[in-house]
């Protein structure tokens, strides 16, 4: 997905502080815990957690779609969210669903469809730019979504497992095409992930999450000369936290 026509202004910190949530009835059911973060401006900040922690919950904390109970949060600026589902509409094509993020931004129509043909092009999906949500397989859903998320044009990616439906060839991909686009763009980019690997890949920073209700047990700098070395310093993370055994 080329950078060109892509208007993302530059990346703002995220910061959190003491975020408290409870979700349900009859008790709530404690989901974030006194939550403290700082994702710096224009780095790539990976979340990694056991499943069910609450690290979805955070990112619909920060995009503003759920009112945390307590606590504090600061975005600097409008967030494009890319929830682990691909959330297309079924009615509107590939190029429909592509273009909303920019047509949502305030682009006309007919350069929102010239940026997204392009993105089309970029994320390997020409032929299908008129086809239907339900034409396609689950990882051409999860590019266009990434494709959507993108254009919307905000300084700040909430990424919520946005490879998790891929195979290893095309995820591999997609980690080039994200890191090419980091480079050209500068957004700020806060990454949900369950792959440790892909976290040092990607990432400037990991910060690593416990059990729920979720708080965060620590926050490293990603040494990509020693994948191996990281990977076991957030396993060992992870151990201590009793997210794992």
């Amino acid at each position: 997905m080329p950078a060109k026509g892509v208007d993302v202004p530059h990346g703002h910190d995220i910061r959190v502080s003491d975020v408290r949530l409870a979700l349900g009835d009859d008790p709530p059911v404690p989901v974030l815990d006194g939550v403290d973060l700082v994702a710096r401006a224009g780095e790539a900040t990976a979340i990694i957690g056991p499943s069910g922690c609450g690290k979805s919950t955070l990112l619909d904390v920060l995009a503003g779609l759920v009112a945390p109970d307590a606590g504090t949060v600061d975005t600097g600026g409008e967030v494009a969210l890319m929830p682990q589902g691909d959330a297309l509409m079924p009615w509107l094509t590939l190029r429909d669903n592509v273009s909303m993020g920019a047509r949502l931004a305030g682009v006309p129509a007919h350069e929102a469809a010239a940026r997204a043909d392009a993105a089309i092009a970029r994320l390997g999906l020409t032929g299908f730019a008129d086809h239907y949500p339900h034409a396609l397989s689950g990882g051409m859903r999860q590019r266009a979504a990434l494709a959507r998320t993108v254009l919307a044009g905000r300084p700040t990616w909430l990424l919520d497992e946005p490879f998790g439906a891929l195979d290893a060839l095309t995820r591999a991909e997609m980690h080039h095409v994200l890191r090419d686009l980091r480079a050209q763009e500068g957004p700020t980019i806060l990454l949900v992930t369950h792959d440790v690997a892909e976290a040092v890949a990607l990432c400037d920073r990991i910060v690593v999450a416990g059990p729920r209700p979720m708080r965060i047990v620590d926050d490293m700098r990603v040494d990509a000369a020693a994948p191996h070395a990281m990977r076991d310093s957030v396993l060992d993370a992870l151990r201590t936290a009793g997210a794992i055994t």
